[in-house]
Order: C-alpha cells, then structure tokens, then sequence
C-alpha cells in the first residue's frame, strides 16, 4: 500500500512526520512536488499520470510560495487531479480561501464569525484613508504568506504615507487590519473535521506572536467556547484539516486567519497528543482506501 503527500517539502518537520505515521500503517509514502511538475496533455491521459502516484486520495501539504502565474498553476493542478477523482484533503478551494487572507476575511464575516476590522485595496490613497478609517494602528498584511513575514504593524500616518506609496508602485495589494491589543498571546487550535483536537497559546515580548518570529508556547485548555468556534471557522471555510488563530480581545474572541496548511511543531512540544497520528487516521478514515 501507498500514500500522497503534495508537498513543495518533503524534508519539512511535519511532512516526514507524516510520513513515519503513514509508514507505521504499512503504506510506503511518495511525494507529488508541484515545482517540479511535467503535466502530458494530449500525448498520456492526465489521470494516468497520477494513478501511478495514488488513484484514491492525497494529502495537501501545501504549493509553495511563487509569481502569481505559478500559483494559479499549481491551484489548477490541483483542480485537475480533483477532476480525476482523486480526493484532496485539503482540498484545492480549501486551499484558495484559507491561503488568501482577503478571502478568509469575506467568509469569516459572511458566517458572522467575530473577526478584527479589515480593509483590502489596490490604491495607495485609499489605502491611507483606511488607515484612519481603522483608527490609526493597523496591521498590514501580505494577502498570502505565513509564519508572520511581511507583517508590519504603523501607527504613524507620515510612516504610513511612506509605507502605501512605495508598495503601490509595486503593485502591491493592501490588506489592512485594525490593531487589536490582546497583551501579545494568541491562540492557535487544530482542527480535524468535527473536532478540534488541541491547542497552544503563543506568547511573545511584542505584538507578533509568530513562533517563527521568538514567540514561545504554553499548553491550553480548550473550553467549549473556543471549541465551537475554531470548529465553525474550519468548516465555513471549507477546511477539514486546520489551524484556526485566535484572539482573546476586551470585545471576546476573535478569528484572525484559518491555516490550511498548519504547522504543528510548535504544537506538539505542548500536548501529549501525536498530532502527525490523528491527522493521518483522519485522512484515511475519509479517503478510499
């Protein structure tokens, strides 16, 4: 027996993880490497081209970062192995809303799931505008992109003026949030389908709690409350296996972003459970196999 992992990294902490959870089960583990990718249309059936890899399923570990032409490619390959009838957990829209922050956003409000005040824009001055209009701290983001990079946080308007200006003379698109205080600790929760399986606090000496960025973790309880709510934010955007951010604000909770792609080595230093485990018993239990 065989299993898929799409990966840009096979050498990944979590992928070879993965990989040892698979192997215990007896299933020899190969890679799908979208960078490297050779699709023959016309010359071998598309579908054959991956009935050799895996004809029943295949788990997503992401499609690395790439020029927006690569990435559209990568997202249709996606599409395309679906089209055959090979399920992807998670799947290729799962993967379009949660890796786009803007789209995270729309149905995070959509299914009225708290969430900070946001604004996305393609005009440096309107992009000035929101900054007053979400009172002056913000945090601006990179539609796509992980473990905090690119993230920046201006509360002045001349830095500001500065800021939107030059990243509009590179095209760039503005993802604006208001800043919320939550005493620099946020909470990050897995999700696996219907249950959410553990979580972690990430404390920090800033505002960025990104474990990349120096953040430490502490081991959480999971309460009904936060439960409920990272399940529901998994499940409106269309994501069986997530990573839900969280924060605990003056206002409650709110939702920041929904990981289709969750990192778990953090995690796993703070719960005794084998992350790697469930999340392979899940793939298998909802897959052909």
């Amino acid at each position: 027996m065989f299993s898929m992992i799409i990966t840009p990294k096979p050498d990944d902490f979590e992928v070879q993880s993965l990989t040892r959870a698979f192997e215990l089960r007896g299933y020899k583990v190969k890679y799908f490497i979208p960078s490297i990718s050779k699709v023959r249309i016309g010359i071998d059936q598309f579908q054959k081209q991956f009935e050799e890899l895996d004809p029943y399923g295949a788990l997503v570990r992401g499609f690395g970062v790439a020029p927006t032409q690569k990435i559209f490619f990568r997202l249709d390959l996606l599409n395309a192995i679906e089209e055959y009838g090979i399920k992807l957990i998670n799947s290729r829209e799962s993967l379009e809303i949660a890796s786009d922050k803007f789209l995270t956003s729309v149905f995070l409000e959509r299914y009225k799931i708290p969430t900070p005040k946001t604004i996305v824009c393609e005009n440096p001055i309107d992009a000035l505008d929101s900054f007053e209009d979400l009172g002056g701290d913000i945090v601006l983001k990179p539609l796509y992109g992980s473990k905090g990079i690119g993230v920046t946080r201006i509360s002045d308007r001349g830095f500001a003026e500065n800021v939107f200006y030059s990243l509009g003379q590179l095209n760039e698109i503005f993802y604006l949030q208001e800043f919320v205080e939550h005493s620099n600790r946020d909470i990050r929760i897995i999700v696996l389908g219907k249950k959410a399986i553990a979580g972690m606090y990430r404390v920090s000496d800033n505002w960025k709690t990104n474990v990349a960025a120096g953040a430490r973790v502490e081991p959480l309880e999971l309460t009904k409350e936060l439960t409920e709510l990272a399940i529901k934010a998994a499940e409106i955007t269309k994501t069986e296996i997530a990573g839900v951010d969280i924060v605990e604000t003056a206002n409650g909770l709110q939702v920041l972003e929904v990981n289709s792609i969750p990192g778990f080595k953090a995690l796993q230093k703070v719960t005794d459970i084998n992350i790697a485990n469930e999340i392979v018993s899940y793939f298998l239990d909802n897959v052909k196999v």
